[in-house]
Parts: structure tokens; sequence; C-alpha cells
């Protein structure tokens, strides 16, 4: 071969691994793209085994906590969705905002809640999960992942002799459970209520419930701003049932609450120690508020 071939040759290699080089390049963004994905669906599985594991006798098997039987409240629910970038129908959610429902999140798993059964899941508290443990629960929630739950929950169960069922996983007595005596969180039931608000799905801009102004056509009594029935649905009914026929907490119906209006209202604003009742006066509760929700339990029927 001559030199002006060699010369050719080089020139068109050197050409071949320019296009290549650029076309490399050029597709960095979808390569990383396609890493970050794989690497969130490792973290969403992880999570999805580890809520199979740990979490679901109280929260249910699907994450919907008491609508399935379970005692603790439901994390399958849209309030806690966080809307990716790559969302072909939904704007996604912003970054603030997502920040603050994960630090809610990961505080609630990493520290529990004073006074109910839900512990301190923190290593650092001296729970058995690790930060990383915690983060891959906390990405799993907000993405809605329970289709991975329900797959491997599945896989799990149909592996035992006999299979294991809704009634082997679920607790039965909420009285069996200890309480949190304390914990390092700063969340209560009235701080938590604006995540367990928030419309992930609403369009930038627009008004909600959860923005602070009370719900269109609202009338009544009312605790916050909030009418009295849909406070209790957010707060109360946790513990004491979405019809109010007790869960952990007793039963709040009219005919069986014969005390007094001034020994509600005692027990809503102080507590009762040793149980899961917190004081709801040391949170933010105004006694007119208190007053409201003792009305509406001893008079209105579920």
């Amino acid at each position: 071969m001559n030199t002006s071939k060699q010369v050719n040759v080089m020139i068109g290699l050197l050409f071949v691994a320019f296009l290549t080089f650029g076309a490399y390049i050029a597709n960095e963004n979808n390569r990383a793209e396609a890493a970050r994905e794989a690497q969130d669906e490792l973290k969403a599985h992880r999570g999805a085994t580890l809520f199979v594991n740990n979490c679901r006798t109280c929260h249910g098997l699907e994450g919907k906590g008491t609508e399935e039987g379970g005692v603790a409240p439901p994390l399958n629910r849209p309030s806690f969705r966080i809307i990716g970038k790559g969302d072909p129908e939904l704007p996604p959610t912003p970054e603030g905002e997502a920040n603050g429902l994960k630090n809610f999140l990961f505080n609630t798993i990493a520290c529990g809640r004073t006074n109910t059964a839900m512990p301190t899941w923190s290593e650092k508290q001296g729970g058995p999960l690790s930060d990383t443990q915690i983060n891959y629960l906390v990405l799993m929630i907000t993405e809605g992942r329970w289709d991975l739950v329900t797959e491997i929950g599945e896989e799990h169960d149909s592996a035992t002799t006999p299979p294991t069922t809704k009634d082997d996983i679920l607790v039965k007595d909420p009285a069996a459970l200890s309480l949190t005596a304390k914990n390092c969180g700063q969340f209560n039931p009235l701080s938590a209520k604006e995540f367990y608000e928030r419309d992930p799905f609403k369009a930038p801009g627009a008004a909600t419930p959860a923005d602070g102004a009370p719900k269109a056509g609202a009338s009544g009594p009312s605790v916050q701003g909030v009418p009295v029935a849909d406070f209790f649905q957010k707060t109360c009914a946790t513990c004491h049932g979405a019809k109010r026929q007790g869960i952990v907490g007793p039963a709040l119906t009219p005919e069986r609450l014969t005390n007094t209006d001034d020994f509600y209202f005692n027990t809503i604003k102080n507590g009762r120690p040793g149980t899961a009742m917190p004081a709801w006066g040391a949170v933010g509760l105004k006694d007119d508020d208190i007053k409201a929700l003792v009305q509406f339990i001893k008079t209105v029927q579920p």
C-alpha cells in the first residue's frame, strides 16, 4: 500500500472514530436517564421487599391500611405521589414540594409517632433500618409502586406451606401493639395534615382544600377551617375508625359517649397518659375547635 492510500485509510478511520465518539456523546443523556431509571427500579423493588417484610402487618397487604383491614393509615394514596419529569400527561411535582413530602415520610418512618403503635425504624433510634433502606421505602411510596409490593407479597406468601393468607399477616388486636413513648420527629397529626391532603394531580396554581381555604359549599361547625366531619376523618379516624367504631382508640358514637361534655373536652385537650390518645391542645387545637369535636362525636351519628 502506498503512502497516499495509507493516509486515506487513516483519515477514514479517524472520521469513523469521530462519528462514533460524537454519537456516544450525543446519546449520553439518554444513557444516563436509562441508568437512572434502572437504579430507581432497583431501589423501588428493594423498598417493596422491605414493605412486605416489615410494614404490611399494620398497613395492609396493598398499603391501603384501614381500608383493607389494617390498623394503620393507608400509605397507598394519591397524596403521597410525586410526579416525575417524564410523565407524558401530568406536570412534574415542584422540587420543594417533593422534598418536603420525602422529608415527612422519611421522618415518620425513621422516628415513628409518639403515642401510636408506629415504632422508630431508624438504626440511629434503635430500629432495624438504615437511612438507605428508609429511602428505598420512601421512593417506593412516592412513586406508587404498589404493583411491586403485590407481586413480591404474593410470591412470598405462595412459597410457604400452607400458603400465607391475609388473616395470618394482619394484626387482629390493635391493643396488643406497644405504643411509642417518644420519638425523634417533629410531626404531629396537625402538622402532618398538609401531606395527607395534598393533590399531586392538580394543575399548577389551582387551589385545593389543602391550601388552607374551606371547601366550597361547606357549612356548619369547623375545626381549623375544615368541616368537623372531614377533620375527624383526616386526623382521628386512624385510631377511632372511619365510622367511629373504634380501632386502637374506643368507639366514639353518641350511644357510647355517656359521660359529660367536660370529660370529653379534657380528654381531647389533654390526652390520656399511657394510651395512644395525644394531647390535642398541645399540638394546636383551640378550645372552640375541641368543643366542636365534642358536639360532633356526641350528637352526630356516623
